[in-house]
C-alpha cells in the first residue's frame, strides 16, 4: 500500500481538483434553492419581493459560475457571459486557429513527457511518466483529426 502512495502521489491534485470542483457546485446549487426558496415565500404571502432579490437571482441565472463577470458591470457587452459563451461556441471552439493550437500545445506537452520518460533520473519515474505521456499522444492524435476536419469542413 506504501509503495501506490509513493508512486501514485501526483494523482493528489486531478482528485483534488474533482472533489472542490464538485464541492463548488453543490455550494452554487444550495444558494440558488435559497434563492428560489426565498421568492417563493413573498409569492405565497402574495407581497413582490425585493428588487435587489430578484436581480440577484437573474444574475446567478444569466452568470453561470462565472464571478468576474456579474451582469453588464464588468466590461460592458462584449464581456458578458452570454456573449462570450456564442462567441466560444461558434468562433473559438470551433475555428481551424484554435485547434491546431491544441495540437501544437498538446503535442509539446507529450513530447515533453515522452523525453522525460527517457531521460529522467528519476528511479521508478519512467512508468507514470510513459503512462502520461501515451494518454498526451491520443490527445494530441485526437487534436489533430479534429484540426484536419474543421480546416476542410468550413462553415456553410
Amino acid at each position: 500500500m506504501e509503495t501506490i502512495f509513493r508512486s501514485y502521489w501526483w494523482l493528489l491534485f486531478p482528485i483534488g481538483a474533482f472533489v472542490f470542483g464538485a464541492w463548488d457546485r453543490w455550494l452554487a446549487y444550495k444558494r440558488s434553492r435559497d434563492h428560489l426558496d426565498l421568492l417563493r415565500s413573498y409569492a405565497e404571502k402574495g407581497k413582490d419581493p425585493p428588487p435587489e432579490l430578484v436581480r440577484g437571482v437573474s444574475e446567478d441565472v444569466a452568470d453561470d459560475g462565472q464571478a468576474g463577470y456579474p451582469g453588464y458591470g464588468y466590461g460592458g457587452y462584449w464581456m458578458h457571459p452570454r456573449y462570450m459563451r456564442r462567441a466560444y461556441r461558434h468562433y473559438y471552439r470551433w475555428g481551424p486557429y484554435w485547434q491546431w493550437r491544441s495540437v501544437f500545445v498538446t503535442g509539446a506537452i507529450a513530447a515533453g513527457f515522452w523525453w522525460a520518460s527517457d531521460w529522467s533520473d528519476w528511479p521508478g519515474a519512467d512508468g507514470p511518466l510513459r503512462l502520461v505521456a501515451v494518454i498526451l499522444t491520443v490527445v494530441a492524435l485526437g487534436n489533430l483529426v479534429f484540426a484536419v476536419l474543421s480546416s476542410t469542413h468550413r462553415d456553410r
